[in-house]
């Protein structure tokens, strides 16, 4: 029998990425004593009550119906205004479109904006599914290399040089996932110009922009002339310990809203009216809550990033902000991967390598810093002891 080449492009490394994942959660699902650190979330944090308590009223007054497909008049007007401020520009409901998570956000965007025969820019380490899911219409991921010395940060002669007639847009990914880094405004700019210039899209995933102090974050899209070049994806996810709710959102001119309001009716027909009441109810403390989060796993990150700099022959990568540490061990005689897989075997810490994230991730793993402290205590030193075998 015959599969679509489409379930070739969203297979392979990408998806072979979470083997270690699915392997230690199976593990802890037999009863293993596993620490889980390869996935992005606070393993061990609830979402708050007031959260809760809104979807168990949304259920009870029979908000369990169809819902509007672009989203709920309520959130995206939420969402404008908490966008209206970010960008510093007027943004309206018609400019949003509520999703099933970032990740469906980003394959919708994709889906209407690449297409076979089309280019699109990449930088590395990139997400794991990033070249799934912008390959998934048929266009040809050109990935751009960077170094784990600069923090990966790419340089915009690097990023400029990869653009040729068929490149339809630009992926970037600020605070980044896994390394942590913040794109300076300085290179936003270029980027901007050169999407500008090219007549090309800017798509840019933020979902770790709570992360960065209030006011020291620059989206793309609140540049001079920016906004029509550029679709901006996030989610409810981190900021409110949301991450099994699967709220996320598209920002982005009418015509792009349009497009994927589209594709909605065919791929999700909306999502759930009571997840996006309880959506309502976190943005609504939003400011107030992501604070919260930020002091915490900001003070997780320092400690962490003083137990494994203890090291030796370990170098902390980027690890600005966000929800991992990236962590080199380029200076040991074993791959990242290699490594990952013995620190699960032998020692019952999971994390993620990230060499399926593109060859510049070669050497490098992530740990999620959102677990326990106990637990972080107990996988620095366990990693430490791995090291010292090697």
């Amino acid at each position: 029998m015959k599969f679509s080449s489409l379930t070739n492009r969203v297979g392979g490394d990408g998806a072979d990425a979470w083997d270690i994942h699915y392997a230690a959660v199976e593990r802890q699902r037999k009863g293993d004593d596993i620490i889980i650190l390869s996935i992005g979330q606070e393993m061990g944090e609830a979402t708050p009550k007031l959260i809760i308590d809104a979807a168990v009223r949304s259920l009870d007054n029979n908000r369990h119906h169809y819902s509007e497909i672009g989203g709920e008049p309520d959130l995206k007007q939420l969402i404008a205004d908490r966008y209206t401020k970010l960008l510093n520009r007027p943004i309206s409901t018609a400019n949003v479109a509520v999703m099933s998570g970032a990740q469906n956000a980003l394959f919708a965007t994709s889906l209407c904006t690449l297409e076979a025969g089309d280019e699109v820019v990449i930088v590395e380490p990139y997400y794991a599914t990033y070249p799934a899911t912008f390959s998934v219409g048929g266009a040809k991921v050109v990935t751009v290399s960077t170094l784990p010395e600069h923090d990966f940060l790419p340089s915009i002669d690097d990023i400029a040089q990869k653009l040729t007639g068929k490149t339809r847009a630009i992926v970037i990914n600020s605070p980044h996932n896994p390394s942590g880094m913040v794109y300076p405004t300085e290179l936003l700019i270029q980027l901007v110009e050169i999407c500008k210039s090219e007549k090309i899209w800017l798509i840019s995933d933020e979902v770790y922009a709570f992360f960065v102090e209030p006011g020291a974050f620059c989206s793309p899209a609140a540049l001079p002339g920016a906004f029509e070049h550029c679709i901006t994806v996030s989610s409810i996810s981190k900021s409110h310990r949301m991450t099994g709710w699967r709220v996320g959102w598209v920002v982005a001119s009418e015509p792009v809203i349009e497009r994927i309001f589209n594709l909605s009716v065919c791929m999700s027909y909306g999502l759930p009216m009571f997840t996006q009441d309880a959506t309502c109810a976190a943005l609504t403390v939003a400011a107030q809550f992501e604070t919260s989060v930020r002091l915490q796993i900001n003070r997780k990150r320092q400690r962490v990033i003083s137990n494994l700099s203890q090291i030796e022959r370990v170098v902390i990568r980027g690890s600005q902000v966000g929800m991992f540490v990236t962590v080199d061990i380029r200076q040991l005689p074993i791959s990242a991967s290699d490594f990952a897989w013995r620190l699960l075997d032998e020692y019952d810490v999971a994390v993620l390598p990230c060499s399926a994230f593109g060859p510049s991730g070669n050497g490098i793993f992530r740990l999620n810093i959102g677990e326990s402290d106990e637990s972080l205590q107990a996988a620095c030193e366990r990693i430490r002891q791995l090291a010292a075998k090697l």
